[in-house]
């Protein structure tokens, strides 16, 4: 551990990187500093911290899920929460870009493992721990820049991708090198193509879900190809991941009644497929969150994740069901459910609608008091088996930082396309559908320092 920590501490020092923007410290290395120099070291580097602080803050707080009461939206210190709430065009006033920083710091770093793994010659003894280390490099920065697209890019629209700003994407650990925005398509592109190195190099199974493996990956690539509206290809790298043994946790054997019902850090949790987190923002915390009434209410009596998600505090429900299993951080990993979901949303758009519903089935069964649960009706219209699926979704991936995901791809479509809307002492706040706030800022030090180019507001 104390290697790993010296490691850590030399390459955030060589190398840490605020998304290229400000000059970096020419640091001279000393023959005692430690740098990696075996597999191992890079095994130990990628499990230190990458799955932590994962880049999907400021869409949680900019979604319908929740509000805040006046007086606690006035007293937020964080004046990116503060203004993210609100959709303002100016959101930063000086504070720091959390989620681009700290995204493109892990993209940096997953660009040094894969450097330096690719370096070190691939024997029989060792090509096991080295397709692992190079398969978890790809799953990062596939899975990072993914995330980052759908926060600080439009909505993926295949007749328009080309023309559509992306991400600038950094493929080296070099920080002296400047990376221009790429376009939509080229973003997709390289989240695509890392997501398959990594399906064909990582393990089918990890010692723990810290640690991302082959299924992981597939899922992964299954809700890519779901924004990206490609459904028969969502399905299918769905199907991959299901059939290869996930399982779903059974709400009917934890107890819903106490303020974490769920294992800390998801350890135990056998329907987590990867373990991600991150910090939960000033905004989410627990005494200022209150539930929307709408999103609570459709939860029937009945439905386990009523008791389990939510709780009542002072007057009003705040939420507690947090698969990282505590307050302080925000769970944004992969689950067995959340495929299923996939699976069960591109059956029923692909018209198997029996699939669809046995899908739906399979996740109730495990999420409703057995002796109150009944299997949907197999007479159910392809329409309203398709809201069940959309309404589990939101239900099932509630505060998991998806909810910003799905507005922005139902923004293309009529029927789902929803316009959001806050009221705080009075003044009300709007999102209208094909707005540009939809798309968030890039820093503006980034902007500044970097030379590129910024969304519009």
């Amino acid at each position: 551990m104390k290697r790993t920590k010296l490691i850590w501490l030399n390459i955030i020092l060589s190398l840490f990187c605020t998304g290229c923007m400000k000059d970096f410290l020419d640091i001279k290395r000393e023959k005692s500093q430690v740098i990696p120099s075996k597999l191992e070291d890079y095994l130990a580097l990628l499990d230190y911290n990458l799955n932590y602080n994962f880049p999907c803050q400021i869409g949680e707080v900019g979604s319908d899920d929740y509000y805040v009461l006046e007086g606690q939206w006035s007293s937020l210190t964080n004046a990116v929460h503060k203004n993210a709430y609100i959709w303002a065009k100016e959101i930063y006033e000086g504070d720091e870009g959390y989620d681009w920083n700290r995204g493109y710091e892990k993209i940096l770093i997953a660009n040094f493992v894969l450097e330096g793994a690719l370096k070190i010659q691939e024997t029989t003894q060792n090509k096991i721990l080295r397709d692992e280390i190079l398969g978890s490099a790809h799953f990062y920065r596939g899975t990072i820049f993914y995330m980052l697209a759908q926060l600080y890019c439009e909505q993926y629209n295949s007749q328009q991708s080309n023309q559509l700003l992306g991400l600038p994407l950094r493929k080296t650990s070099n920080i002296n090198d400047r990376y221009q925005r790429s376009t939509l398509e080229e973003t997709y592109v390289l989240i695509i193509e890392d997501l398959i190195q990594a399906i064909n190099l990582l393990p089918q199974e990890t010692e723990v879900n810290t640690r991302p493996n082959r299924k992981a990956a597939l899922a992964m690539l299954s809700n890519i190809y779901l924004q990206k509206g490609e459904y028969d290809l969502a399905l299918k790298y769905a199907e991959e991941t299901l059939k290869s043994g996930s399982t779903l946790l059974d709400y009917n054997k934890i107890n819903t009644s106490i303020n974490s019902p769920f294992p800390l850090y998801g350890q135990g949790n056998s329907e987590i497929l990867f373990y991600s987190h991150t910090t939960s923002p000033q905004i989410l915390g627990t005494a200022r969150l209150i539930v929307d009434s709408i999103l609570y209410n459709s939860y029937e009596n009945y439905d386990l994740r009523k008791a389990a998600f939510f709780r009542l505090l002072n007057g009003n429900y705040t939420f507690k069901g947090h698969y990282s299993g505590i307050v302080a951080f925000l769970f944004c990993g992969i689950t067995t459910s959340e495929t299923l979901l996939v699976r069960a949303e591109c059956r029923v758009r692909l018209n198997d609608l029996k699939g669809a519903r046995e899908d739906l089935n399979l996740l109730r069964a495990n999420r409703i008091r057995k002796e109150e649960y009944v299997p949907l009706d197999s007479n159910i219209s392809k329409s309203t088996l398709f809201l069940e699926v959309i309404n589990e979704r939101r239900k099932e991936l509630v505060f998991r930082g998806k909810r910003w995901y799905d507005l922005k791809r139902f923004s293309l479509e009529i029927g789902l396309a929803k316009s959001l809307e806050r009221n705080i002492d009075g003044i009300r706040y709007t999102l209208p559908i094909g707005d540009n706030r939809w798309i968030w800022p890039i820093p503006t030090d980034v902007i500044k320092l970097g030379g590129i180019e910024q969304n519009k507001r």
